[in-house]
């Protein structure tokens, strides 16, 4: 997040609370809020009290300008205007003073919504917040959470599926109204030990191509196209008890790249 200079000196303030529209805070609160965004700044008491003896505001503008590009900055606004920072004083009225901000931030692009209950700074250029876990045990249970949590759309590319449970916990996902598509490998295996897939969901069994047979080995499963379960665990029950391993990406720029290749596949 990347203000210009005229944002960044009409903005500090909001941070002091020297506007009178967020809570107003001491000098060693300010230090214990930027404490919060990396900076280990200490109030002393019998020695001038803010760094290099700074005013509150002078402060705040020396630290906007250094975190000013910086994942820190927009971590600063989330903090100042979360509603328990403002329930130190409840005179100020937090979306008042939302108001105000965003039509200074509004200048550079950005903004601060409400998402689920927490305000967010909104932009073009914000980078994206990536989550990743790693699981090596209990693989099935990981699968079935992942399946659940699902509100839209679940798409499977797995070269053998013959795990009931997980056939159960799409099928009844199906039956909500979410949006199942299966990409398996047409062999032997899934047609003997696997199930009627088309009877239920959208399915291609991937035939083996080229000279020498080459099969869509895939292992992964995007959901709602912001979440990816990829790894080397395929959808059997044999599997369960191999040494395996899946990961959880929450990105929706990963999702996206493993959604292309899963279009390719169902084609």
């Amino acid at each position: 997040m990347k203000l210009s200079d005229l944002t960044i000196e009409s903005i500090k303030e909001f941070i002091s609370g020297d506007n009178q529209l967020t809570p107003g805070l001491s000098g060693p609160n300010i230090l214990k809020l930027f404490n919060q965004v990396g900076f280990k700044d200490v109030y002393k008491y019998q020695d001038g009290g803010m760094p290099n003896q700074l005013s509150r505001n002078q402060y705040v503008l020396e630290k906007l300008y250094e975190i000013n590009g910086t994942k820190e900055l927009i971590k600063l606004f989330e903090i100042v205007f979360d509603p328990r920072h403002f329930a130190k004083d409840n005179s100020k009225n937090i979306g008042d003073a939302i108001d105000k901000l965003n039509l200074l931030i509004n200048q550079d692009g950005y903004r601060l919504e409400e998402i689920d209950g927490k305000y967010k700074i909104i932009g073009a250029d914000l980078p994206e917040e990536v989550e990743i876990e790693i699981h090596f045990e209990e693989i099935q249970a990981q699968l079935i959470e992942q399946i659940r949590s699902a509100k839209f759309s679940i798409w499977i590319a797995v070269a053998w599926f013959t795990d009931k449970v997980l056939m159960r916990e799409l099928y009844n996902k199906s039956l909500e109204g979410v949006n199942i598509r299966l990409v398996v490998l047409k062999d032997e295996i899934n047609r003997k030990y696997g199930f009627e897939y088309e009877k239920h969901f959208e399915t291609k069994r991937a035939e083996p191509t080229g000279r020498f047979k080459n099969i869509m080995h895939h292992k992964f499963c995007v959901i709602d196209l912001k979440t990816v379960v990829h790894g080397s665990y395929n959808w059997t029950n044999k599997a369960r008890w191999n040494k395996e391993t899946i990961s959880i990406d929450v990105s929706r720029e990963l999702a996206e790249k493993f959604a292309n290749e899963f279009i390719d596949l169902i084609k």
